[in-house]
């Protein structure tokens, strides 16, 4: 599949899959990332692989696990740096 042909499926998926991926995330501005994301790997792989059979479904689940991606990774930096300022609070209260 050609840049030109993904550009394409883009215009005329790309509303359905956003759609899509607010109702399983939840989220309008993650399910956008999310979409960007998959897209871009669309880019990446398609243009050497045969494109799936139905690409708004591997649009939607690519999408879907890049939005858990980035939850995880948010939730992982909330920790991390709850976990900081901890050390912070502890160091400055010591010195």
């Amino acid at each position: 599949m050609t840049p030109n042909e993904i550009e394409k499926l883009f215009r005329d998926e790309a509303g359905r899959a956003l759609a899509t991926l607010i109702r399983l995330v939840g989220d309008f501005d993650l399910a956008e990332d999310a979409l960007q994301d998959a897209f871009a790997v669309a880019l990446e792989r398609w243009p050497q692989e045969n494109p799936p059979s139905n690409p708004r479904a591997w649009l939607v689940n690519v999408g879907r696990n890049k939005a858990i991606d980035r939850v995880r990774r948010a939730i992982a930096f909330r920790g991390k740096h709850d976990q900081l300022r901890r050390i912070n609070r502890r160091h400055s209260t010591t010195t």
